[in-house]
């Protein structure tokens, strides 16, 4: 490996978490590759008692009392 890739390693390891996909975006842009995966977002459903929405901050509230 050159050195110049060694340290881009290094660089890229060093990144935050949420500047890592646009620079993945940069270097697919630099590759010209059509990219099979997309990145979408994840979408989830609950289905669950009528009141659930107005409990939910204290569900929550009683749920961070627990130890994982």
């Amino acid at each position: 490996m050159s050195v110049m890739r060694d340290e881009l390693h290094h660089l890229v390891d060093r990144l935050p978490e949420e500047k890592v996909a646009p620079l993945l975006r940069l270097v697919r842009d630099q590759l010209d590759e059509q990219q099979a995966v997309r990145d979408l977002p994840f979408i989830g459903m609950l289905d669950a008692e009528p009141d659930f929405a107005e409990r939910a901050e204290e569900i929550l509230r009683a749920e961070d009392d627990h130890p994982l």
